[in-house]
């Protein structure tokens, strides 16, 4: 049976797809527009305060860029996101703006949250066990702020994910196609050029065993990726003059990579772990620590609330105890790249903490997911009353996120309004 013929094969699983789907997609537009609202009544003052060098989209949150306005600029990090990036820019112009890249963003991460829940249940997870872990997730912070800003981070995701869906396909099938493999990889890397490093080790692992065919297999699929980068790449040059990843890569590694790269530090770096894995679940309190940017962060000197503390703990410990259960299971393994490759880059190399004070929330979504799907497959592991009773507090911790992000995305907003309003230059005034 075919990949998608596979994930659709289930009807009564594909009608809680289908309302999971419309009911998240609802949610983070409802939850966003005030923020845009906020914004367009208010245009006049803040573009002339906005770092974002023009674009429409003037908070800046968390320290994520409103990329997709940048078009049809390209660079290193994100190679060939200018194929997204271009088009989107011009109908948002033409139509809607801000409200285009909520719309189709907020689906993107809706469907995001129903590849969560196709997969477990292709796991044979229960459905409470499925629905509350894809809840849990679609209630997360990140997924609420990336629905609303045009960056590359909610399509970044969706790829990932869709390739973790595959990766099951395989797994579970004993087979590993070129051309969707290629294709998957290839799409991973135009979009976030280190994502093409997680998604082909959680292919690798997920089809160890395959027999002597294996290395062959993994060469073609090598060559067909590669193919697509250079044809996309001298495409580029005729499609989008002067802009181009190749010419200006060098530029983009000393200006938005070395920049941001720092030695890890336990004295003044060990509160990463509330920005990037507590925060972007639980909403934080914002704080904003550089008027002439305009940055809004995780104000790390307000505590979390000790709710907070107890979902980051628990989706933590579930994430540990299935690396540990599982540390021989393929599936284990092809999650733990993601979370492993974060700690490598993030800690080990330190790419972030040259701007630690900026917030390291935004590079949740290359791992975030995991400790979900981690942590599902910890409380699927178990039997009895200990399954039972995991899967009650996985419930328990989506209701109090889904709750705690709805009274905390609206006091981020209130925080916003009140700092722009201490802030803006006399004579003028924010609403």
């Amino acid at each position: 049976m075919g990949f998608w013929r596979t994930v659709f094969s289930v009807k009564r699983d594909n009608r809680k797809a289908l309302l999971l789907l419309l009911f998240f997609f609802i949610f983070y537009i409802a939850m966003n527009i005030p923020f845009l609202t906020y914004m367009e009544q208010n245009k006049a003052v803040l573009n002339q305060i906005s770092p974002f060098y023009g674009a429409p989209f003037t908070l800046n949150l968390f320290n994520f860029d409103p990329s997709l306005y940048y078009a049809p600029q390209s660079s290193v990090i994100h190679p060939l996101l200018n194929y997204l990036s271009t088009p989107l820019k011009q109908l948002a112009g033409l139509t809607f703006g801000n409200a285009l890249f909520l719309g189709i963003q907020s689906m993107v991460n809706a469907l995001g949250v129903v590849i969560i829940y196709y997969y477990l249940r292709k796991n044979n997870c229960g459905n409470v066990l499925a629905l509350g872990t894809a809840a849990f997730y679609g209630a997360s912070s990140y997924n609420i702020f990336t629905a609303l800003i045009p960056d590359s981070y909610p399509y970044a995701v969706f790829v990932i994910l869709l390739t973790l869906l595959y990766c099951q396909y395989c797994r579970l099938n004993d087979r590993l196609d070129t051309l969707p493999a290629a294709l998957l990889l290839f799409l991973n890397f135009g979009i976030t050029v280190t994502n093409v490093v997680t998604a082909a080790g959680a292919l690798f692992f997920s089809t160890l065993g395959k027999g002597k065919q294996l290395l062959s297999k993994w060469i073609r699929i090598a060559i067909v990726s590669l193919l697509l980068v250079a044809l996309f790449t001298m495409l580029q040059f005729f499609v989008f003059p002067g802009n181009s990843w190749i010419t200006t890569w060098q530029q983009n590694i000393q200006a938005g990579g070395f920049s941001y790269v720092a030695p890890f530090s336990l004295q003044h770096h060990w509160k990463a772990i509330y920005t990037m894995i507590e925060s972007p679940i639980v909403t934080p309190n914002l704080v904003m620590i550089s008027d002439s940017i305009m940055a809004f962060v995780t104000n790390m000197s307000d505590p979390f609330p000790l709710y907070g503390h107890l979902i980051g703990a628990v989706i933590i410990g579930l994430t540990l105890l299935a690396l540990v259960r599982g540390y021989a299971s393929k599936e284990v393994r092809s999650l733990a790249v993601f979370p492993l490759f974060a700690l490598l880059l993030h800690i080990v190399i330190g790419f972030g903490l040259g701007a630690f004070e900026y917030d390291m929330y935004l590079y949740a979504g290359h791992y975030l997911f995991a400790f979900f799907l981690l942590s599902a497959w910890f409380v699927h592991s178990l039997r009895g009353k200990a399954r039972s009773i995991l899967t009650g507090v996985i419930v328990i911790c989506a209701l109090i996120t889904f709750t705690s992000n709805i009274v905390g995305h609206m006091k981020a907003l209130d925080s916003v309004k009140q700092i722009y309003h201490e802030a803006v230059p006399s004579g003028k005034s924010v609403e």
